[in-house]
């Protein structure tokens, strides 16, 4: 609940930000970084702090419309194994999605908020601690470790505020809902659950402006 607070306030905070009467960058192509922070909402999965790329085509206009976007993250999954909770591994989900929504601008600000839905591409890795408890505690052989593809969903409200005619800046904050399976291999058997990899996602990120 708490980075929930904190997502809706800095995100209040870069609408009320705004500027009146100036114009939206001119620029047709940004590039630049931007700074997540991933609360998991499921008992199995822990979200964490990550950087990634942040891009901006074209200007955004007061209205309904289409957007896409790719929303990759990943998270620690714990498992119990022989009665004693470990950590299991990293699960990674690579979400392609396409979204409608709703779009105000005002002045320099354009805040929207959408709703996507996709498909998600997810891998796992085990460490090495899950794989001698699995030998250690059920004499298991042979341990391998994968995941499941799953569809997505994520509602999402952002605010784009230009800062210069060349510097975008961007807040962001949605709830992204992942249930993929994974699965242990072994020469015990098969062990597939489904895994709650929900999140809560607030980003902050910033362009600038090079077409």
């Amino acid at each position: 609940m708490k980075s929930v607070r904190v997502g809706m306030l800095l995100v209040a905070v870069a609408v009320f930000a705004a500027l009146p009467a100036f114009a939206q960058t001119k620029g047709k192509i940004a590039v630049g970084a931007q700074v997540s922070k991933r609360a998991s909402t499921g008992p199995e999965a822990h979200g964490h702090l990550g950087l990634g790329l942040l891009w901006r085509v074209g200007h955004s206009k007061t209205g309904f419309g289409w957007d896409w976007g790719l929303n990759w993250y990943s998270a620690d999954i714990d498992r119990s194994i022989g009665g004693i909770m470990t950590e299991l591994g990293e699960l990674n989900v690579k979400p392609i999605l396409g979204g409608y929504g709703y779009t105000h601008v005002i002045g320099r600000t354009a805040i929207s908020a959408k709703a996507f839905a996709g498909y998600g591409f997810s891998s796992a890795t085990m460490t090495p601690s899950a794989g001698d408890a699995y030998r250690d505690r059920l004499g298991a052989r042979s341990i391998t470790i994968d995941a499941s593809n799953a569809f997505v969903m994520k509602p999402e409200v952002s605010v784009w505020q230009d800062l210069s005619e060349k510097i975008g800046l961007q807040a962001s904050f949605g709830y992204m809902v992942a249930r993929p399976h994974v699965a242990i291999r072994s020469t015990l058997g098969q062990d597939k659950r489904r895994v709650n990899a929900d999140m809560l996602m607030f980003k902050v990120g910033m362009v600038y402006s090079i077409f």
